[in-house]
Order: structure tokens, then sequence, then C-alpha cells
């Protein structure tokens, strides 16, 4: 191998790697965000015009924009 194959190889399997650990430490689950819009008191943002965008104004002055998925 070459060692300008074995950088490029190398950046793209410590990639992987983060993209994997990044996968599994997201938090998951409607659970979660229903405990943290009721602990910060989060209030939707903007009109719910059927887009799947959703913002929510929450108590610590930040809005936080969540995917709503369709059912």
């Amino acid at each position: 191998m070459k060692p300008l194959e074995i950088v490029i190889f190398g950046g793209l399997g410590i990639a992987m790697i983060v993209v994997a650990v990044l996968i599994f430490s997201a938090p998951e689950g409607e659970a979660d965000w229903e405990a943290y819009v009721r602990e910060h008191h989060c209030q939707t943002q903007g009109g719910m015009d059927g887009s799947n965008r959703a913002g929510w104004l929450c108590d610590d002055g930040k809005v936080h924009y969540r995917w709503r998925q369709q059912r």
C-alpha cells in the first residue's frame, strides 16, 4: 500500500467510527423529548403549517427544532 492510500483509508475508518459513536450516543425516543418539554416549559413556535419542522421555545432561551414523524 502506498502512504497516500493508508492516509485516505485511515481517515475514512476514523470517520466511520466517529459517525457510529455519534449515532449510538444520540438520545432517542419521544418519551425523552416529552419529559424535556415538561421540565423546561417548552411552547411551540410558529404555525403548524403542515411541514414536518416544529420549533419549541424552552425556558433555556433556545428554540429547539424537532422533525415530526408522519403517522
